[in-house]
């Protein structure tokens, strides 16, 4: 059913407003004007939408970016976007929660670590999508919070995981955290690959609870860690059939052609799925293999 003409109107007159407010933001970014006047309340216009859209491969201390942080606080706007985190809309605290995450605003980060806890997907989703923006340590330390209360999440690892500074998580992994996160930073620390993870991980492979060591594994694999291809053949003797398919798929990973003939021998574990990695692993070690 085609839409009425008054309903055309309306939708003439909201493309008009975010028009417009994308050329502010554009002025305002390139250093044009310093004046910035945008209602953060106007449910027609995404707000967090378009300052993503004029955000968008800022670097991080650019120009750019800086101007549109000034214009916002100068402005008052920032402190209307603010005000929208406590609203009875979802929209207008996505949006908001958007728009603190794109102008990566670090004194908005207690109000997005409280609309973590909101019960409403989306509105967490955005949040936790902003603190990965924003980085640092304390975003990261607000998003561990999020975890312990809310458990494991993948969106939140994977923000953690983007968030974090360098050797948090490592750190972290290394202090005896709370249970109920561990397996979430020993995730984050596969998921961003880098090298300092290798020797928590392999102490959380060896120490860690059976959920710990078979995330642990599947972590040193995705970051390539060649070096732990001992430890994680070990592995598949393990009595938990969830720690050896772990193994076996690092291994494959990894090419560890030095353990082929382990993975032979699992082929016929009693496990059918434990077998049926064992089978994968091998298969990819007719490529390049480590350990030869």
């Amino acid at each position: 059913m085609p839409p009425s003409p008054a309903g055309v109107i309306v939708q003439a007159q909201a493309g008009l407003r975010r028009s417009a407010v994308r050329r502010q933001l554009r002025a305002v970014a390139s250093g044009a004007t310093d004046v910035l006047s945008i209602n953060v309340e106007d449910n027609g216009v995404d707000v967090g939408a378009l300052v993503e859209e004029a955000t968008r491969g800022a670097r991080l201390d650019g120009q750019e970016l800086q101007r549109l942080r000034v214009g916002f606080l100068n402005s008052g706007t920032a402190d209307r976007v603010v005000a929208q985190m406590t609203g009875k809309s979802p929209d207008q605290r996505i949006s908001g929660a958007r728009v603190l995450g794109a102008l990566r605003m670090y004194d908005g980060i207690p109000w997005l670590a409280g609309l973590l806890e909101s019960r409403e997907h989306k509105v967490a989703d955005a949040a936790a999508r902003a603190l990965g923006k924003i980085g640092g340590a304390n975003s990261a330390a607000a998003i561990v919070t999020a975890i312990h209360r809310r458990g494991t999440n993948r969106r939140l690892v994977a923000e953690l995981a983007r968030s974090a500074p360098d050797l948090f998580i490592e750190s972290a992994l290394r202090d005896g955290h709370r249970p109920s996160v561990r397996p979430s930073l020993v995730m984050a620390a596969g998921l961003r690959r880098r090298r300092a993870a290798i020797a928590p991980l392999i102490e959380v492979l060896e120490r860690g609870t059976r959920r710990e060591r078979a995330i642990a594994c599947r972590a040193l694999g995705w970051i390539g860690a060649t070096s732990a291809i001992p430890v994680i053949d070990a592995a598949l003797m393990d009595p938990n059939w969830r720690i050896r398919m772990s193994a076996a798929k690092a291994l494959g990973a990894l090419r560890a052609i030095a353990a082929q003939n382990d993975l032979k021998y699992t082929t016929l574990d009693r496990n059918a799925r434990v077998r049926e990695a064992a089978r994968l692993a091998l298969n990819r070690l007719g490529g390049r293999a480590h350990g030869a």
